[in-house]
């Protein structure tokens, strides 16, 4: 296949190294030369891709909603605009966007995170994938303040934690389990509500807990497992003559209602406080899986499975 941009011709070969499937396709790893006038200056780079080594194997991300501003792309067109993250580690991240980019593509970031006056700038990421309305960049050169700033956000993460397709493990002819996720915070809502429904998940949300008692009590179906934020804020003051048939309260508070409506309900809760730091505050978490803010994909997505499996033997046994 030939290609090229800005005067720079070059050739892309693809040579499988594996079997080859009933259609012809390769079902192996691939190896990809490209090479031609001004490629580089060694005039041909070798790249291997091979599908078994996707995002599953990659290192773990911190679900993390930031504002993102960008710059940069092709001489010809350059682009200027913002969106926002997903998820993020030291290595790069994945930004939700309408504007279209082509992987290859070099950006200058500006990471805007709550806590800091100034932005994390990031002065080269590439553009790896794009899809839709959202792209992955790789982090390649920032300044060493800056990655000291951003790294904190990732010191608990492990390496290559496991992703799993499948949105339960409880058989195809049963239907997608339904998660209710609390939390005030808008950002780890829309974070949390994106990853389970990409997994297969039915999500229900709530900003609080009187709203999580409402649908707790309307909804027609099975609720399965409730996350829950155990530091959701009452208000200063409720006035009496506020219609509501549910006051607002505390996680714990909220999970006791919850179970006493539905008491099969399986609860998980989440902080950005220690469980110290939530006894410090009159705040008893006991022995509910807690995840601790801010985690990875691959974290949530296993402590969930794991409470649903216990769920289910427990109902075999």
């Amino acid at each position: 296949m030939q290609g090229g941009m800005a005067g720079i011709r070059y050739w892309v070969i693809s040579v499988p190294l594996g079997s080859s499937s009933t259609d012809g396709s390769s079902i192996g790893p691939v190896l990809s030369l490209k090479c031609g006038e001004g490629y580089s200056d060694e005039g041909i780079q070798v790249a291997m891709k091979n599908p078994a080594h996707n995002k599953k194997s990659r290192k773990s991300r911190v679900l993390l909603r930031a504002r993102i501003e960008f710059e940069g792309g092709p001489s010809d067109g350059p682009i200027k605009g913002a969106g926002y993250s997903t998820d993020m580690n030291m290595s790069g991240c994945s930004i939700e966007c309408a504007q279209h980019f082509r992987p290859g593509m070099y950006l200058t970031l500006r990471i805007h995170l709550r806590g800091l006056v100034e932005p994390v700038t990031v002065a080269l990421a590439r553009v790896r994938w794009a899809q839709d309305q959202e792209f992955g960049v790789e982090f390649i050169q920032f300044a060493e303040q800056d990655k000291l700033r951003l790294h904190p956000l990732f010191q608990e993460l492990s390496d290559d934690e496991p992703l799993e397709d499948r949105a339960t493990d409880r058989g195809t002819q049963e239907e997608p389990c339904t998660i209710l996720v609390v939390d005030d915070d808008v950002d780890v809502l829309h974070l949390c509500v994106q990853t389970l429904t990409r997994q297969g998940f039915t999500v229900l949300r709530a900003l609080g807990s009187a709203e999580a008692m409402q649908i707790c009590s309307s909804h027609g179906g099975m609720i399965h497992l409730a996350l829950v934020d155990a530091m959701l804020d009452p208000p200063v003051f409720q006035l009496r003559a506020e219609k509501r048939s549910h006051v607002r309260v505390h996680g714990p508070m909220l999970v006791q209602g919850l179970i006493e409506k539905r008491n099969a309900l399986r609860v998980i809760m989440m902080s950005a406080n220690s469980k110290a730091g939530l006894q410090k505050n009159g705040i008893e978490v006991g022995d509910i899986p807690f995840l601790k803010k801010p985690f990875s994909r691959e974290k949530l997505l296993a402590t969930i499975r794991q409470e649903l499996e216990s769920c289910r033997f427990r109902v075999a046994s």
